[in-house]
């Protein structure tokens, strides 16, 4: 099972490189097959574009065939390189699973395009399942009970222990992340990371907030955001 698994269609039994049209087509139509598998992992549960979908869909295909036309040259590391520096491009705006999906379909035409078709077969079904399983599982859901709270309060209003007061009986843990003075409307803009029990409601944490002053502001956000913390 490990000698087939590990056995490239470009190689006969004398180990030496035999390619002919069958096995390239071969080769380019298995990557087809596994990009469109790959691209149906990946929308299960996910808001995608139609552009992303067809990339993912076509670049193992892509790569495969880079790969067979340097196949055995010297160029075949710079061509390598050159295709994960055309990464870059997506990201900065790509999500961290659109960007493992890319490096999962560059993987597959690597192995295609090598010639290793069961090896890379094995492989993509592996990582749908697992991609599959983590969707359902509980293992990567988000935490509801932390929200990040940004709070826009008059420049004269006391915001210190502001959620402890009046969340006496909800309120587990807070971090004030950041204090932004706004000039033009004599306001302080407060952003907050909280973290309440699983009682109490986000309209309950809104009504509670806006009742204290006319001029406050509140936005709730459940999702964990990107940012640098000295």
């Amino acid at each position: 099972m490990q000698e087939t698994l590990f056995n490239s269609v470009f190689t006969s039994t004398t180990n030496t490189v035999n390619v002919n049209i069958l096995s390239l087509i071969s080769s380019l139509l298995v990557s087809l097959i596994l990009g469109v598998i790959l691209a149906t992992a990946y929308k299960y549960r996910t808001f995608y574009t139609k552009e992303f979908v067809m990339t993912l869909t076509l670049l193992p295909t892509l790569i495969a065939m880079i790969i067979f036309m340097v196949n055995g040259n010297l160029g075949a590391g710079v061509a390598v390189a050159g295709t994960f520096s055309l990464i870059r491009f997506r990201s900065a705006a790509a999500s961290s699973k659109e960007l493992l999906l890319i490096f999962t379909a560059t993987a597959i035409g690597l192995a295609t395009g090598m010639g290793y078709l069961l090896l890379a077969t094995c492989f993509t079904i592996l990582i749908c399942l697992v991609l599959f399983g983590l969707e359902k599982s509980s293992f990567t859901k988000v935490n509801r009970s932390k929200r990040i709270l940004h709070i826009t309060l008059p420049r004269n209003y006391d915001y210190h222990e502001l959620l402890e007061k009046n969340f006496p009986n909800h309120h587990t843990d807070s971090q004030l992340i950041s204090l932004k003075s706004q000039k033009k409307g004599n306001q302080l803009i407060l952003e907050y990371d909280v973290e309440f029990d699983g009682e109490i409601h986000d309209k309950t944490i809104m009504d509670t907030l806006t009742a204290l002053d006319p001029e406050v502001e509140i936005t709730i956000t459940k999702t964990a955001q990107k940012r640098k913390t000295l």
